[in-house]
């Protein structure tokens, strides 16, 4: 999901009654963005609306600035979820056939569907191409949010984060990313600043709240202090103290005469939270400090993520353990670093949005001006050049795919008619091909000739719900007084916050100074411990959908004041 909150003049402009465009509630300026849907007040429905009637070829078009919720936005899903729910069709009106005909018909416009249309026109340089997608920009998972604070710009991933893989990249996936211009190892060396904050003296914090461990409270866990020292302060009895020692110290071996295979068995076929209730005997206290933890790489908390995954990632309290070196399942990660050495790595400063702008720019060579993976950062997207009549390749953006199939006997068919809905009516067009590289549940609605195995197998995968959040403060002078550039929140409605990736590239540049403004990255995971891993992950999504703007907007806000007490954020 995404909330996001900015326009394109660098005012703000609020969607909760009362709050001006220019408010800065308790100095801090709310800027929301990141990546999910939600249900809205009517008003702001209507405003998406209108947004989403304006061409992607009108003047000014230019999605990162959009306000609101972001990623899985009002007005991208509901085609879809009628789709799912078999009333599409009963009030659909006719199909009006475009005459267009194409090659490839590509069903989604993210990195996946972008990168197909590349290796397809690779093999093909005359093919003629379509992309489609049923959001308002590029992007997929690996959106881009863009703000102008003090006259400046500034990015967030509004997705997907980085470049980064638990095994090297294969020599097609490499090559595609030699031929962008993409070279991770020598634009982490020479633009991402990653020892910044550290070099400032601000650490990493642990903010317990009130409402989970009895008081409200920053503690700061400076690299190389003891954990003893780290917990003085914290509003926690003297043996949930003690318990947290002991994990995150992690002398004990708890399966005394066990070889390490048998011990990773063990680990297997427990979660995180049994293994510090069941084995260490953590106090239940205790054990709240770590159920947030695994948010952000699994979706879910310490209940119900297995415990032999978290060692890989080298989480507290099995060092004493001893396990050898080899992979978690699934994982391809030991604690001593990725098993088969991992890929390199890259953050740009909008995340693996550079990498969507630099497919495009490939693909669609006058949409985008210049010639190199750095000046792409500030290069600003011409949307109305990425579907223009007669071009080979084009991209055509809030349109809905609803219904893909083979023209005659599949078996024998040589086209294929793909069908969506875009501003309230429905169009087809026919290809020779078509890849869907879309959300893999929609994709048993979209194609019913499919097989009902490889159906079953489509609606088993469960999207995890995320919520990434950009809050845009006036300056960062109180983290700096505090001594903190990322705090984990266990208790939180938003389990972690951070100051925004210090990475110069190009003609961008990092806030720096203490006194210019800055972004704060924020996470929060809707789950229901308790219930299984898949169970979650629905519910979470429900969550996600029925939470208003104003909810996130409201506990951003919040958020933000909390973990910086006891200094207001002020100039």
């Amino acid at each position: 999901m995404s909330a996001r909150k900015n326009n394109p003049s660098g005012t703000l402009a609020a969607a909760a009654d009362g709050i001006t465009r220019r408010d800065f509630l308790d100095g801090v300026a709310i800027a929301i963005g990141g990546a999910a849907s939600g249900a809205l007040l009517p008003r702001f429905i209507a405003t998406v609306v209108a947004e989403e009637a304006a061409a992607q070829d009108a003047a000014g078009y230019y999605p990162p600035t959009l306000t609101g919720l972001r990623g899985s936005y009002p007005g991208s899903f509901e085609t879809a979820h009628a789709l799912r729910d078999a009333d599409f069709w009963s009030h659909a009106g006719a199909i009006a056939a475009t005459g267009e005909d194409y090659d490839l018909v590509v069903v989604g416009g993210g990195i996946s569907g972008l990168a197909a249309a590349y290796f397809y026109r690779a093999r093909r340089p005359d093919a003629r191409i379509l992309i489609l997608d049923n959001h308002d920009d590029v992007g997929g998972h690996a959106k881009r949010n863009e703000f102008a604070l003090a006259g400046r710009p500034a990015l967030m991933n509004g997705g997907t984060y980085a470049i980064d893989s638990p095994r090297p990249y294969s020599a097609i996936a490499d090559g595609l990313l030699r031929t962008l211009g993409v070279d991770p190892v020598a634009l982490t060396k020479k633009c991402a600043d990653e020892n910044f904050y550290a070099a400032h003296g601000l650490a990493r914090g642990i903010f317990f709240d009130r409402e989970t461990f009895g008081a409200d409270k920053l503690v700061m866990a400076r690299k190389g202090a003891a954990w003893r020292d780290i917990l003085a302060a914290a509003p926690l009895p003297d043996k949930v103290r003690d318990d947290i020692v002991r994990i995150e110290e992690g002398k004990t071996d708890y399966f005394p005469g066990l070889s390490s295979a048998e011990k990773k068995a063990r680990l297997a076929r427990m979660s995180y939270r049994d293994f510090l209730r069941d084995v260490v005997k953590a106090d239940p206290a205790a054990i709240a400090v770590y159920q947030a933890r695994s948010h952000g790489e699994w979706g879910v908390g310490a209940d119900a993520v297995s415990a032999l995954d978290v060692w890989a990632f080298d989480f507290p309290g099995f060092r004493g353990l001893k396990l050898e070196p080899g992979s978690a399942p699934h994982m391809g990660y030991t604690a001593a670093g990725y098993a088969d050495g991992g890929s390199y790595t890259f953050h740009f400063p909008d995340g693996n949005a550079s990498l969507v702008r630099l497919l495009v720019r490939n693909l669609i060579p006058e949409s985008l001006p210049g010639t190199s993976a750095e000046d792409v950062v500030t290069a600003r997207l011409d949307y109305a050049r990425l579907d223009r009549a007669h071009a080979s390749i084009r991209i055509r953006l809030s349109t809905t795919a609803v219904r893909v199939r083979h023209l005659g006997d599949p078996a024998s068919a040589n086209d294929v008619e793909i069908v969506y809905a875009r501003g309230g009516a429905l169009s087809s067009v026919r290809a020779r091909a078509c890849v869907l590289a879309c959300y893999n549940m929609i994709i048993p609605y979209l194609c019913p000739e499919l097989p009902q195995r490889q159906k079953a197998a489509l609606h088993y995968a469960s999207k995890i719900p995320l919520i990434y959040t950009s809050v845009a403060l006036r300056n960062w002078q109180a983290f700096k007084a505090l001594g903190v550039a990322h705090v984990y929140a266990p208790g939180s409605y938003f389990s972690s916050l951070a100051l925004n990736e210090v990475v110069d590239i190009g003609g961008y540049a990092s806030a720096r100074s203490p006194d210019e403004p800055v972004l704060v990255h924020l996470v929060r995971v809707p789950v229901a411990p308790g219930l299984p891993e898949r169970e979650q992950h629905r519910v979470g999504r429900r969550d996600i959908l029925e939470t208003s703007f104003e909810t996130f907007e409201r506990n951003s806000s919040r958020s933000a004041r909390s973990h910086a007490r006891p200094r207001r954020l002020r100039r």
